[in-house]
């Protein structure tokens, strides 16, 4: 079994995240999408689930298993998209709830 699964209470903290970081998140999304953009995280992630399904794996050779992959593959690119509009919208001066007014 996983350690992630093994050890749930420790892996479900913020373990990477400077303190400065913590206090200030965005400075993580400002950080990732200065480095990546949108359309080079649309191809890493394909890359990963190509591989992870064409590939002789173990973890991946119940059909449940790939099929959950690829729905955590949509929700991951989901989370990107809301990542990087939240950004546009802070650097914009406007919070969510400022631009739906």
């Amino acid at each position: 079994m996983s350690q992630f699964l093994e050890q749930k209470e420790l892996f479900d903290g913020v373990l990477c995240l400077k303190e400065e970081e913590k206090r200030d998140p965005m400075l993580v999304l400002e950080r990732f999408f200065s480095d990546y953009r949108l359309h080079e995280w649309r191809h890493s992630l394909w890359a990963m689930v190509e591989t992870c399904l064409t590939t002789d794996n173990s973890e991946f050779s119940d059909p449940e298993e790939r099929g959950n992959l690829l729905l955590q593959y949509r929700d991951l690119e989901r989370m990107l998209e809301a990542g990087s509009l939240l950004l546009q919208q802070y650097n914009q001066g406007k919070s969510p709830r400022e631009q739906e007014k």
